[in-house]
């Protein structure tokens, strides 16, 4: 076979792999929801889903607490 047919299917195959490799990932964390944090005080912090819309406020006064979260939003 050519040797420029050969590097032209490796570079085409090198390519395509990653985006095989992104769209397996994307359906697997879709299923998830992706989170995204926006500081809204000083110890408070809203936490939004980004695939469906819902946030919930995350509150926590002292380092050694654990965090309280309110229930998501509709």
């Amino acid at each position: 076979m050519n040797p420029s047919v050969l590097t032209s299917l490796a570079v085409v195959t090198l390519c395509a792999l990653p985006l095989t490799t992104a769209a397996s990932d994307k359906s697997k964390s879709s299923a998830n929801g992706r989170y995204e944090g926006v500081a809204a005080s000083a110890t408070a912090v809203w936490v939004i889903d980004t695939r469906t819309g819902r946030v919930r406020k995350c509150t926590q006064e002292f380092a050694d607490q654990t965090p309280r979260c309110s229930q998501p939003s509709n």
